[in-house]
């Protein structure tokens, strides 16, 4: 399995807040079967990239080392949650902060209502600058609770979208989990990550989510949204 979306890097956002716990959140994804994790902290400030980035990097760089060295079978791979709002009308450089250093930008919005309209610009933006926009979490935001369509013009867009297990579990409310277990089911979301911040808070205990995912939820849905496809995009080749 391939987790696209986990806060396991310490000290650089809400996730872990230390070497400790980022490892504790390895055990926990050797556990699962999780061989390959993308390390996505939040990127709210593109004006802080080249900081981002640099510390970033060295994170990855030991936490590799040390994974590698004691031989627990799993690897952790780049990447960055980042935020949508107008600063990405200026931004100049994205391909740093993609998955993997492929074409795909892990993307969120805000959680609080917004414009839906802007939804789009801000997706059209990434798309100009060559990358193509994952969605991280679409069942969580208010505004596509209210305009459900822009989920479709999104999509329709080039985008595409990735569900927390927790949501799919039933963890996140009874309407966000209505919502996301339609968006994998129906195929509009093509990804299940963990976008776990903590070993025991917010973890990547998928195992345990997936008792409580919809029967809709087939074998070979998860096949595809925990396997087949994050594989491809961390390879940089196309989904269809």
């Amino acid at each position: 399995m391939i987790d696209l979306h986990c806060h396991l890097l310490w000290d650089m956002d809400d996730g872990a807040d230390s070497m400790e716990t980022t490892l504790a959140l390895c055990e926990i994804a050797i556990r699962n079967k999780i061989q390959v994790i993308a390390a996505t902290p939040h990127m709210t400030n593109l004006d802080m990239a080249e900081d981002f980035l640099y510390v970033r990097n060295r994170r990855l760089r030991e936490l590799n080392t040390y994974l590698q060295s004691s031989d627990m079978p799993v690897r952790v791979c780049s990447g960055a949650e980042v935020y949508l709002d107008r600063s990405i009308l200026e931004a100049e450089a994205l391909e740093d902060l993609t998955l993997n250093h492929s074409r795909y930008l892990l993307c969120e919005y805000s959680l609080q209502p917004f414009d839906p309209d802007k939804a789009l610009i801000y997706a059209e933006e990434v798309l100009d600058h060559g990358l193509v926009p994952i969605i991280a979490h679409p069942e969580r935001y208010a505004t596509f609770h209210r305009h459900p369509d822009v989920i479709e013009e999104l999509k329709s867009m080039g985008a595409y979208f990735q569900v927390n297990a927790d949501s799919l579990a039933g963890r996140r409310g009874e309407r966000v989990g209505e919502v996301a277990t339609s968006l994998i089911v129906d195929g509009i979301a093509d990804f299940i990550a963990t976008d776990a911040h903590h070993p025991v808070h917010r973890n990547n205990d998928f195992m345990r989510s997936m008792q409580s995912f919809s029967s809709k939820i087939t074998p070979e849905i998860l096949e595809w949204t925990t396997v087949i496809a994050p594989r491809l995009v961390l390879e940089n080749k196309t989904l269809d």
